[in-house]
């Protein structure tokens, strides 16, 4: 207990550079609030400098809260956006696009379109050298029809 009668706000400060520098070594984001968090915790000891310890750490762990979730709703949504939702889906990149089928398809099968094998399904039976387009995606089966 006599720890925790002895916490000033250098504490805080130092907590919060240590933080910041972790912050910059991961760049997650993660960080941030709590940094801040401990960064403000150090401002208001310096105006109450007689705070309790219990009050400080109260404090520290809602103002963390609260900080870490400022930043994932102001800031986050800018680095999740995507210009290119698709880039890593490749069957949903698949969909509307149109080839010779090299195989013949009855209900299912799988022919490969480009380099990669792709499993296909289709309501009745397909010849082979017919005109398709890939009109669903399910997994990683592509539905296609006779255009």
């Amino acid at each position: 207990m006599e720890l925790f009668n002895q916490i000033q706000g250098w504490h805080w400060f130092v907590l919060a550079v240590v933080l910041i520098v972790l912050e910059l070594t991961t760049t997650t984001g993660f960080l941030l609030g709590i940094a801040f968090a401990a960064l403000a915790l150090s401002g208001i000891l310096w105006v109450v400098p007689e705070l309790s310890w219990d009050w400080q750490f109260l404090s520290f762990g809602v103002l963390s809260v609260v900080l870490t979730l400022c930043y994932r709703m102001y800031f986050r949504p800018d680095n999740d956006a995507s210009d290119n939702p698709l880039l890593n889906d490749r069957a949903a990149q698949m969909l509307g696009k149109s080839f010779v089928l090299g195989a013949e398809l009855d209900r299912s099968g799988a022919d490969m379109i480009g380099d990669t094998r792709w499993a296909l399904r289709s309501a009745g039976k397909i010849e082979r050298g017919a005109r398709v387009r890939v009109v669903a995606v399910e997994g990683m089966v592509l539905s296609v029809e006779e255009e």
